[in-house]
């Protein structure tokens, strides 16, 4: 299937980003990530192209690379020192499965459109980056994750700002995305409202719906997130991350490799850069 079928373009023309449409569009996705962290794209997929993707995964789903740990919201950092009770020394659950970009064909359709240069255009743009590319790593830069009954994806930041996915299946219950935008910044962690979202208290928790054949396009890494546990469902939640980077060439650090595909205990710290 060509990449441009895959796409409704006339409601989102990334294939024509200097017109007008095209121009409104790029402006609507910017003033969403900037107001609200989260630019939903509902419809983006046709229906066709959902149902080849999902075709495309079922086949995976038994062999996918199981991960079940308890990490902290700031794997990244240095959290010693942290008295117990605090944000920084709270576990959270990930639970779930990853088909890999080495288990993904090459000329199938997640990985044309992956890879299709009207998408990598619009997103570099709505990011506002002088360059971008598809990411070299060969298991990392494209994954399909996977949540089934009890699966969830704890509370975390991301290590960039500019996450990008598609929905491809929402299980029967539960499995929401749950998030805070902008929670903290560069001079404040604000572990009080944090500690106040781990505790279920927030009122800042925000929980957008999102129906299959949604692009997503999420800044992370000031805006903490997570997959609520999915509940007795049919189907597995079933979502496709796709992973760009400035710089041509990039792969994840060994470490976070070795985390995904579960031959080592050290946490993955959700980093898919930009």
């Amino acid at each position: 299937m060509d990449a441009a079928a895959l796409v409704d373009l006339e409601r989102y023309p990334i294939d024509r980003l200097d017109s007008a449409e095209g121009q409104a569009l790029l402006a609507r996705t910017r003033a969403d990530l900037d107001g609200k962290a989260l630019a939903l794209l509902p419809g983006f997929l046709r229906q066709g192209a959902i149902d080849a993707m999902v075709a495309e995964a079922e086949p995976l789903e038994a062999g996918a690379h199981r991960r079940e740990r308890e990490r902290t919201s700031y794997g990244w950092m240095d959290n010693r020192g942290f008295p117990e009770g605090h944000p920084r020394r709270a576990l959270h659950t990930l639970r779930g499965g990853s088909i890999t970009r080495d288990m993904i064909a090459p000329g199938g359709p997640t990985a044309r459109l992956y890879e299709w240069p009207p998408l990598v255009d619009f997103v570099r743009r709505a990011l506002g980056h002088e360059t971008l590319y598809p990411c070299a790593d060969p298991w990392l830069a494209l994954e399909f994750h996977i949540e089934d009954q009890g699966d969830r994806f704890g509370w975390h930041y991301d290590t960039n700002d500019g996450v990008v996915s598609l929905l491809l299946r929402a299980p029967d219950e539960g499995g929401a995305f749950e998030y805070v935008p902008f929670i903290r910044d560069e001079d404040d962690e604000n572990y009080d409202e944090v500690a106040r979202v781990f505790a279920g208290t927030s009122s800042l928790v925000q929980r957008p719906p999102m129906a299959p054949g949604t692009f997503i396009l999420f800044r992370g890494r000031r805006s903490i997130h997570r997959v609520s546990a999915v509940g007795a469902t049919r189907k597995p939640r079933l979502i496709a991350l796709l992973s760009y980077d400035r710089n041509p060439g990039m792969v994840f650090p060994e470490a976070t490799v070795r985390a995904v595909l579960n031959s080592s205990n050290e946490p993955h710290l959700g980093s898919h850069p930009t």
